[in-house]
């Protein structure tokens, strides 16, 4: 008994090791679902989601410049000889200021800055307060208000793109992902095809020792052997990288498999596409909106430059206090207007003006440009959508003669007029017909969803048409 239970116990630890093995070494499948819930690995994404990190930094590099600072130095030892006098004083010092400035051209700062004469032991204290508020250039002409207001309607224009990424991403990988599955029935098509030469040039070769067959006969059967062979290895090499295509694209690798084509679940046929209503909201699409905040920036530039060109002008408040030896002199207040133009400024002021209005017309043309850029894409895309409805009523036909021709081939091997090559073949190209039909409805929805859906360009921070 106690044996029994030794061997018994041996072999579920066996068993177990064998099925944890056998765990480790089964690929992983991965589906649809799966790749596309992977979409902020896309690369147009993390391109995205860096545009919308960065411009956040550079909001709060401007909030940051305004905050408050607080800064300490001073003097720890300090040595003075007066060669006149012949007379010497050794003193330490320190200071301490305060400083806070905001976005409506206000600006505040203290300080106080205490020294100790060590030769007369005394102490000499100097603190100040002032605030100074810009009256022209209008606050809002800073070159902070223009970069936050600019920063503020990038941050807008990219939420607005996001949407736009993420379903392109969407259909990009899932183009990528279909194309793969596409390229590995090709190679089990490939397969089949290699496997029917290869019976076909037996069966010659049996009906030549025969005398049935002749030496043509013997080198067609070889030359479809060979050309079977290299259709294999080009179709294994186009379906290794068609899914290292994806795996790259979705972050992933590894020993990763994909689920198996059906091609029987036929992507819809959508309805036809209002190109009109498409070309209205033009002006709205996520490709134009960059180039509408660069028109805002160069407007807000040009603003500024020209009321730089007025006199500049500010107020400042001050109090301060002077206490020498412990004896005070009382607070002063100074409230002061200062207003400056420069006579002769070497021609830049004009210079600068031209300059900004150039730059706002080429922002205008840039802008109108995309519009026009865009309205192309549309066109161009609903030509594409035309061309791809013919080539699925091609290969519709084409499918429903490839059924026909088998039907037929069914119908004469069971009336022994064909042999068993014969119906391979016609079997091979009735694959080849369905999986040609399948490519070309998934061709035709593919690019039917993206201009239903305004996807007809990728955005200058995405990452390109190649992933």
């Amino acid at each position: 008994m106690k044996r029994f239970l030794v061997l018994a116990l041996a072999l579920g630890v066996l068993l177990s090791v064998s099925w944890i093995s056998a765990a480790q070494e089964s690929p992983i499948i991965l589906t649809l679902d799966e790749a596309l819930a992977r979409v902020e690995y896309h690369s147009d994404y993390q391109a995205w989601e860096s545009s919308w990190e960065n411009t956040g930094k550079s909001i709060q590099t401007i909030l940051d410049k305004h905050s408050l600072a607080l800064d300490i130095s001073g003097d720890i030892l300090s040595y003075t000889y007066d060669l006149d006098n012949d007379k010497s004083s050794l003193s330490s010092g320190a200071g301490l200021s305060l400083s806070k400035s905001s976005l409506l051209g206000t600006t505040f700062t203290g300080s106080v800055s205490p020294k100790w004469d060590i030769s007369k032991d005394s102490t000499t204290t100097t603190w100040s307060l002032s605030l100074s508020q810009a009256i022209w250039p209008a606050p809002w002409f800073s070159s902070d208000q223009i970069a936050l207001r600019t920063a503020d309607e990038t941050k807008t224009v990219l939420l607005k793109q996001r949407n736009y990424v993420m379903e392109n991403a969407h259909l990009k990988i899932e183009r990528l992902y279909r194309t793969a599955q596409i390229a590995e029935a090709r190679v089990a098509i490939a397969e089949a095809g290699l496997t029917t030469a290869l019976r076909n040039q037996r069966v010659v070769e049996e009906k030549l020792a025969m005398g049935e067959a002749g030496e043509l006969d013997l080198i067609n059967s070889k030359l479809n052997v060979l050309r079977a062979e290299r259709d294999l290895e080009s179709s294994r090499t186009a379906a290794d990288s068609a899914k290292a295509n994806l795996l790259e694209a979705i972050g992933l690798a590894g020993d990763i498999q994909l689920a198996p084509l059906d091609i029987s679940e036929l992507p819809e046929r959508l309805d036809d596409i209002d190109l009109d209503t498409l070309l209205a909201e033009v002006h709205n699409h996520p490709l134009v909106l960059p180039h509408e905040v660069d028109l805002i920036r160069a407007e807000l530039e040009l603003e500024a430059g020209q009321a730089a060109s007025k006199p500049e002008a500010s107020l400042r408040l001050s109090l301060g206090e002077r206490s020498q030896g412990g004896q005070g002199s009382g607070p002063a207040f100074t409230a002061t207007v200062t207003i400056g133009y420069p006579l002769l400024d070497k021609n830049q002021r004009s210079s600068t003006l031209e300059t900004l209005s150039d730059n706002l017309e080429r922002a205008r043309s840039a802008y109108e440009e995309a519009l026009e850029q865009v309205k192309v894409l549309f066109k161009e895309t609903a030509e594409e959508v035309k061309r791809l409805a013919r080539d699925v009523e091609i290969a519709d036909l084409t499918l429903r003669q490839a059924e026909l021709e088998w039907e037929a081939a069914q119908l004469q091997y069971n009336a022994g007029l064909i042999d068993h090559s014969a119906l391979d073949s016609a079997q091979l190209r009735l694959r080849q017909a369905q999986l040609e039909h399948y490519e070309s409805m998934l061709n035709y929805s593919w690019a039917k969803r993206r201009l239903n859906r305004g996807l007809v360009g990728d955005l200058a921070v995405a990452g390109g048409q190649g992933r």
